[in-house]
């Protein structure tokens, strides 16, 4: 479920300074503080998703009969999973995102010959060709059974809206296809109401006013962004083990990351223009289980890294790294022993940035909250020796975990393992006189933690980058570099310490834009989101 955290006052008064507007308008200071975040959310789509949402917002109770339609339809599907192989219901998630495809295999209720499906996947990526042929071969019975229920959820769809204004039949044919903004209505329907009833006395008013906070956030985000980059080059260690996480994140999410980097070796200044089109999963079928929140996009994994190599191997950042990626690194211990400087620099810039709300500030307060009481007092003070005991409370977690996996008859607690082996541990081992209470428990399920604000980013063009071979930074960029070969070298001669395998959580491959075949008899067109393809122009 997507909460909202507080807007500070100070983007408040900003957005009536960028707005024009000396007093308050009456409109958005009938709203609390978290609501006036999600509001703030909503701003950041572009000015067409944003009057969709305006008209949506106006029959709240379609989204309500919507709900109602969903968790019928997605407890279908999940019985339909249930009965697959892990492998195969990875696959079946995959290509639901193509509806058309299901329809056009299921057409005439008989398995495709290897030519009739190689003519059907011309008009689809690459990219589920492989599951469609296995499903249809396999599973077909199954396929027919998915497509149904689309179609099933499609016409209950058509017919709620049918009696509607055009206008608002339009909106919302438009938001099902971006599923993650009907899921933030829904999951916010006081915000929505609200919304709706301003949009309805005022439309013109909150239309501007949306506008206005449009360019604040856009702001503030791209604020947020140059100063995430610019602590990282002025910290080399902890861009170097980025890189190495990075890394391991892609391989966990079973991506070779040399796929996608550029390597020209004659140009100076190249343009790159990043304009990815991704295909979400459908609303009706909810999002993958193997997320750790709900995650409508299968990204690629640079987008969860927050950035990708750009010409002559420069890191070129686009945004900060994605709740995914800050759960992933903050809830596997071991990434505490592996990558010191960087969970350092984490929790430097989280207490640099307590006012800010993005995926790092977040996650590492989630983290901080729910395990300072594990910690000794004084713990997390910066005086130069954080990183130290950040690797040693790894190395702990790493060893305790071990003594449980190979534990036969009952493993101690955390605690009783820290008064055993003290010694070895002797910036955790105060806490033992400092908190009588058995503050250790046993070790967190790896896929329990939602994080606490979730910012939904619509798939959409992005503005030309311009990017030079030589970085405005050389040396900053020059003393990461060797610091990372030095690391590199380093660990290649010292292997990894062993853990316990985490439960696979692989992302389905990104997707490239394809044009949607001719639709089946009353089943209307799933729009997609606009976009295209990443290309490097020189």
């Amino acid at each position: 479920i997507m909460k909202f955290r507080t807007l500070s006052v100070i983007i408040l008064s900003l957005f009536f300074h960028f707005s024009g507007k000396t007093q308050q308008t009456g409109l958005l200071e009938q709203m609390k503080d978290e609501e006036q975040e999600a509001v703030k959310a909503i701003a950041l789509y572009p000015e067409k998703e944003r009057l969709a949402i305006l008209e949506a917002s106006a029959h709240p109770e379609i989204l309500v009969r919507m709900q109602r339609i969903r968790s019928t339809t997605e407890a279908s599907f999940q019985d339909v999973l249930a009965t697959l192989p892990e492998d195969e219901q990875k696959r079946l998630y995959n290509i639901s995102r193509y509806p058309y495809l299901i329809a056009a295999i299921c057409k005439g209720n008989k398995k495709k010959s290897g030519d009739e499906l190689e003519t059907i996947l011309t008009d689809y990526p690459v990219e589920v060709h492989d599951d469609a042929i296995l499903l249809n071969q396999k599973q077909f019975q199954l396929l027919v059974t998915v497509n149904d229920l689309y179609a099933q959820s499609q016409e209950s769809f058509e017919e709620l809206i049918g009696n509607y204004p055009e206008k608002t039949q339009q909106a919302y044919r438009q938001l099902v296809a971006l599923p993650e903004i009907i899921s933030t209505l829904n999951n916010n329907m006081g915000i929505t109401v609200l919304l709706g009833d301003i949009y309805k006395h005022d439309p013109e008013k909150l239309k501007q006013e949306l506008d206005s906070l449009n360019v604040v956030v856009a702001e503030e985000k791209a604020k947020e962004l140059n100063e995430w980059k610019q602590s990282l080059e002025d910290d080399p260690e902890a861009m170097a083990e980025y890189e190495q996480a990075s890394q391991e994140f892609a391989e966990d999410q079973g991506y070779n990351a040399t796929d996608y980097q550029s390597n020209p070796t004659t140009t100076q200044v190249t343009n790159v223009y990043i304009n990815q089109v991704w295909q979400p999963y459908p609303y009706w079928f909810g999002s993958p289980w193997w997320y750790p929140y709900e995650c409508w996009y299968p990204y690629p994994w640079w987008y969860h890294w927050g950035y990708y190599y750009g010409p002559g191997n420069v890191i070129v950042f686009v945004g900060m790294p994605s709740d995914y990626y800050v759960y992933w690194h903050w809830y596997h211990y071991h990434h505490f022993y592996h990558y010191p400087h960087f969970t350092n620099h984490m929790m430097t810039y989280y207490y640099g940035h307590r006012s800010s709300v993005n995926s790092v500030t977040t996650g590492t307060a989630h983290w901080l909250s729910e395990n300072r009481g594990e910690l000794p007092q004084n713990w997390l003070v910066d005086d130069g020796h954080r990183v130290d005991r950040i690797k040693e409370y790894g190395k702990f977690r790493m060893d305790y975990q071990n003594v449980v996996q190979q534990a036969s008859n009952g493993a101690p607690t955390q605690r009783e393992y820290l008064q055993q082996n003290a010694k070895a541990y002797p910036s955790l081992a105060p806490v033992l006189g400092e908190k009588e209470n058995p503050v250790y428990g046993e070790p967190k399920a790896q896929n329990k933690y939602v994080p606490p604000t979730r910012e939904y980013k619509t798939p959409a063009p992005q503005p030309k980058v311009r990017v030079e071979e030589n970085p405005s930074n050389p040396q900053k960029i020059d003393r990461a570099r060797t610091y990372h070969d030095n690391v590199w070298q380093k660990n290649k001669q010292q292997p990894k310490q062993q853990m316990p395998t985490p439960q696979p959580r692989q992302t389905p491959p990104p997707q490239k834009s394809v044009p949607v075949p001719q639709q089946q008899k009353n089943v209307p067109v799933k729009k997609q989101p606009a976009g295209g393809n990443v290309r490097v122009k020189k």
